[in-house]
């Protein structure tokens, strides 16, 4: 029987559905997780299903992990932790907003900041932020009320309303649409000149910086990548313990006991695409010249295939590493618990420049060893018990 995925959380799963008002959390297979106009909850809810929606009150976090969209009509009293391809809030939120997915709309208003890597942001001419607006995005707008700074890097920004702070991004093009008023100063990195700035009436100063050196965008931008990496294998790890806990479970204790021999069997794995390769070099580069093309269309795919199986494993070859990391610092935890702190924790050290090669060297061998002497070990067992019988 299928399983789908509508609620994920440190311990449990949130889900509410109903006419009546709620007192708390409550559990569906349902696919679309709401809380009704008329609806309060006085909880904090971790939501992952296709799509998240509220119309009513959350008296809480919200964090939620949607396949389409997030949209928030109501009124959410604490933070917004949103990872979506679509999230608008209409509403109120009292507390800040991350986010990271396809594109931010804000149409109501935001107690604290806002956080977001997307490729689009809209802060629309309706919004308030009452803190401040950091944005990574294709196309950034900021047309509302915004109390605190404008920052970010973005290849479009478009900017009116007023900005409480000071503006200093990077930008390809920055555009003054409309009326604009800072409080502070207007700072922006970019090889041209701002567009509609006769708009925009700035307390402080306007500087026009050149743009940074280009390794350092590079560098900015890998250790973006690496942070939504960190996310998506985070969320690919918590769906896999929930999908297959025990034997999940079972490759955790496997990489925890046998931690040098898990390495060794998954640095092998590891290895084959290569050792796959250098053996098809040889027989090509061996054989006749009339039978070198035949071989390499024959070899060549084959290669690319096993280069490929490889990708798809790395994926969640690191889910029994994190859960070890985490089992070992956190020793109260269950599982899924154990593999969001542990995923956190590698992910950090990830992202250091100096020891932050060596994780994935490290993290997936070990994990993709437990995942085997797991399911090896498992076999063994059923088997003694099937001769026992």
């Amino acid at each position: 029987m299928r399983r789908r995925i509508t609620l994920v959380g440190l311990a449990s799963a949130f889900l509410i559905l109903g006419a009546s008002p709620a007192q708390a959390a409550e559990t569906s297979n349902s696919e679309f997780v709401i809380i009704r106009a008329d609806d309060v909850l006085e909880d904090d809810l971790y939501a992952g299903a296709i799509k998240v929606t509220i119309e009513g009150t959350l008296d809480g976090d919200l964090i939620a992990f949607a396949g389409e969209e997030v949209v928030i009509n109501g009124t959410v009293t604490g933070s917004v932790f949103a990872v979506s391809p679509s999230v608008e809030i209409n509403g109120k939120v009292g507390g800040s907003v991350r986010m990271s997915g396809g594109s931010l709309h804000v149409r109501g208003e935001v107690g604290r900041d806002v956080v977001a890597a997307a490729f689009n942001i809209e802060l629309a001419s309706t919004s308030t932020v009452a803190g401040e607006v950091i944005g990574w995005a294709v196309e950034m707008s900021a047309l509302g009320s915004v109390v605190g700074d404008v920052a970010g890097a973005q290849r479009t920004l478009n900017l009116a309303g007023s900005v409480d702070g000071d503006v200093d991004v990077t930008v390809d093009q920055l555009v003054v649409v409309d009326g604009l008023i800072v409080g502070g100063d207007l700072g922006y990195r970019s090889s041209g000149e701002a567009i509609g700035l006769d708009q925009a009436d700035v307390e402080g100063a306007v500087v026009h910086k050149e743009p940074l050196p280009p390794n350092i965008r590079i560098r900015a931008l890998g250790l973006l990548g690496r942070f939504l990496v960190i996310i998506f294998l985070t969320l690919v790890a918590m769906a896999v313990a929930w999908g297959w806990p025990d034997r999940t479970s079972r490759a955790i204790e496997q990489a925890s006991q046998t931690s040098v021999k898990s390495w060794g069997v998954g640095a092998l794995v590891f290895m084959g695409p290569f050792l796959m390769a250098a053996v098809a070099a040889l027989v090509v580069g061996l054989a006749p010249a009339s039978a070198s093309f035949p071989l390499l269309a024959i070899l060549g795919p084959l290669v690319i295939a096993s280069f490929g199986v490889i990708f798809a494993l790395s994926v969640v070859a690191g889910v029994p590493s994190v859960g070890v990391v985490g089992r070992s610092l956190f020793r109260k935890l269950e599982m899924n618990g154990a593999i969001l702190a542990g995923s956190s924790i590698i992910g950090l050290l990830w992202l250091l420049p100096i020891i932050g090669w060596l994780v994935p060297l490290i993290v997936l061998p070990v994990g993709l060893g437990g995942w085997i002497l797991g399911r090896v070990g498992s076999n063994g067992a059923a088997a003694a018990t099937s001769d026992q019988s």
